[in-house]
């Protein structure tokens, strides 16, 4: 499964880079080959050059590759009201993808073609996907760009979806990491939230921005007595860093367990920020860092039924902004903790609260974090998620990419 963030065109002199967005239909065919056959497109430039674009990126798919299972727009109300939905290993997987808004603000007259975060639609298809399916898997495009720490809009959204019965949330949109982990409640209800699972392939200019994640978790289902239940087993996450290089005619994401240090030095993004910063230690090290912050979840419910405006106030429904008190940033979520980010003690992987038996003793990263299954007040670690191979009878989704392409050198 890939988030595919831009529309398609056939006209190469069409495509586009930002702030409006328009990529080659040769990437379409690019990610078949790669192997994904879930593709996930509500989001917030997917209206960058209205109807006559998006509509070209549906027919593509349609006519093209109709088997892959296409998430987030529509070419018809009737499309949009059908939950889409994979049978693996004998498990029913629903997928459903929503976007807090675009940057356009959607198709006059066809609301139906881009599937937006609206509590009364989103409640209604996640009943009618309990109905149909084992497993609800729900992809969300949230969050504050370049900031590591999941905003309130997005823990309140979270424990919502937990409580409707959403078994993963997926979420992209920052551009960079954020943590995740397993939400519950009093009630019995349960999900692994992946807040931001940062770019998969880009040419941003920050480290953080080159900086991802791949998770691999297994879904369980048991049969007992006539009747089902799902369990999200071992959630993981592995690092990967976006690798480009022009001269070169280089890009493509690395693990970051087999990226190096001669790598690191060549990387394009050397051009944009200070000598010494894109290092193989520094990249652990904010892998490191993005890891070990707790989140604590919300019992707020306010943003729930707020809209997003193109100028990314949110607006109730009588019209007012409604102002964010509660979301804090790393920065100052650190600050408050009186945590040095720089100290040796901090950047050692046995200091990460995400880590599990993966971790080492020798001041180096971890480069695969776990969840043992426990929700530990609040902490989180993050990743991506993938379709692609399975064990013991159950589904072990692999690894997903959250990293649309970006065929500039800003994206946003």
């Amino acid at each position: 499964m890939i988030d595919q963030e831009t529309v398609f065109t056939t006209d190469h002199d069409s495509v586009s880079s930002y702030p409006s967005f328009a990529t080659p239909t040769e990437v379409g065919d690019a990610i078949i080959k790669a192997g994904f056959n879930v593709v996930e497109s509500a989001n917030n430039h997917i209206d960058d050059f209205g109807e006559g674009f998006l509509t070209d990126t549906l027919n593509f798919w349609k006519t093209k590759y109709p088997d892959v299972t296409l998430l987030g727009i529509h070419d018809s109300q009737e499309d949009a009201d059908t939950v889409k939905i994979r049978e693996v290993n004998g498990i029913k997987i629903a997928f459903l993808d929503y976007t807090y808004g675009t940057n356009v603000g959607g198709i006059e007259g066809k609301d139906y073609m881009i599937d937006m975060i609206r509590k009364d639609k989103i409640t209604a298809m996640i009943q009618k996907a309990k109905q149909q399916a084992d497993c609800i898997i729900f992809v969300a495009h949230w969050g504050t760009e370049d900031e590591t720490m999941p905003n309130e809009y997005e823990k309140q959204w979270a424990a919502y979806l937990m409580e409707q019965g959403v078994n993963v949330i997926i979420g992209g949109h920052p551009h960079v990491l954020q943590p995740y982990g397993r939400l519950t409640d009093d009630k019995g209800n349960e999900t692994v939230v992946f807040y931001s699972l940062g770019n998969f392939v880009s040419t941003q200019q920050k480290l953080e921005e080159l900086l991802g994640g791949m998770a691999k978790f297994t879904i369980q289902k048991t049969v007992q007595d006539g009747k089902t239940s799902i369990e999200i087993l071992t959630p993981t996450v592995e690092p990967l860093v976006m690798h480009y290089n022009s001269d070169a005619g280089e890009f493509g994401p690395y693990m970051l367990s087999d990226y190096t240090e001669e790598l690191a030095s060549q990387n394009g993004v050397q051009s944009y920020i200070g000598s010494g910063v894109f290092t193989l230690d520094n990249l652990k090290k904010k892998f490191n860092e993005i890891m070990s912050m707790n989140v604590t979840p919300s019992t707020g419910t306010n943003l729930l039924d707020v809209t997003i405006d193109t100028d990314l106030n949110m607006i109730d429904a009588s019209g007012n902004v409604v102002e964010d008190t509660d979301s804090i940033t790393a920065e100052k979520y650190y600050a408050d903790k009186g945590i040095d980010i720089t100290s040796e003690d901090f950047n050692s992987a046995d200091n990460n609260s995400g880590s599990t038996d993966d971790s080492s003793d020798d001041g180096s990263y971890d480069d695969s974090y776990s969840d043992d299954g426990s929700y530990d007040d609040g902490s989180y670690d993050d990743g991506s998620y993938d379709d692609g191979s399975y064990d013991d009878g159950s589904y072990d989704d692999g690894s997903y990419d959250d990293g649309s392409y970006d065929d500039s050198d800003n994206f946003s």
